[in-house]
């Protein structure tokens, strides 16, 4: 049987345009998107990142997000994979973490893999799951360095992330698909 996946990003909830609020944006969006998971029979549902447009989301805004994970889950969508962007807080989103896993929502915080599985407890897809990455995270100081050579050593430690997760990943589930996301 297909694993149906549906990847998203950047949904920004509580971004306010010129001081007008888009919560009503928001919703409709956040409705389709679950029309679509229905219509389609989504099985795992990404987020890669910029759930809220902001590190500390108004209530309105948050209020949105565990509603939505709520009703996603009614859907028969079996996996959330959340990961943290460049507008998250990591801390924030990482807080209901545990309640968030009952729910089949996986919040990504820091590098790492993971392996979803069936109601049995089969693997059925290992994730390399690589949030947003900052400089400090993928390389060090280069006091007095040229910037070509600061950002190929950014690519490189970037690129060093992602291979070291995807390696632990399928050694994880090495008869499950994989797939890097981030």
């Amino acid at each position: 049987m297909a694993l149906r996946i549906l990847h998203t990003s950047d949904w920004h909830l509580g971004h306010r345009l010129y001081g007008r609020r888009r919560d009503a944006e928001h919703e409709a969006v956040l409705r389709w998107l679950l029309d679509l998971v229905c219509a389609h029979a989504v099985d795992v549902l990404m987020v890669c990142g910029d759930v809220f447009d902001t590190g500390a989301p108004s209530a309105a805004a948050q209020e949105q997000y565990y509603g939505f994970l709520q009703e996603l889950r009614q859907t028969g969508c079996r996996h959330a994979v959340i990961l943290a962007g460049n507008h998250d807080s990591p801390s924030f989103l990482a807080a209901p973490k545990g309640l968030l896993r009952a729910l089949g929502v996986h919040v990504i915080t820091a590098p790492q893999p993971l392996v979803l599985t069936t109601a049995h407890g089969d693997p059925e897809l290992a994730v390399a799951a690589v949030p947003y990455l900052r400089e400090r995270d993928v390389r060090t100081a280069m006091p007095g360095a040229r910037l070509e050579d600061k950002a190929a050593a950014w690519v490189r430690g970037v690129a060093a992330v992602y291979a070291e997760v995807m390696r632990s990943a399928r050694s994880m589930a090495p008869q499950a698909p994989a797939v890097a996301l981030g």
